[in-house]
């Protein structure tokens, strides 16, 4: 579909919003591991 078109206008326009779990980044720490993020699953997007 087209949802990600940086020039559509209207209400619906979709920003890629960041993973508020990594902060974009896709991974975590957990204790000595990095794994990746359950919520976005790696992408950084939410």
């Amino acid at each position: 579909m087209a949802d990600d078109r940086p020039n559509q206008k209207g209400p619906n326009t979709r920003k890629k919003q960041k993973c508020k779990n990594c902060e974009g980044k896709g991974l975590l720490k957990k204790g000595e591991k990095v794994v990746k993020c359950q919520r976005c699953h790696g992408t950084g997007l939410r």
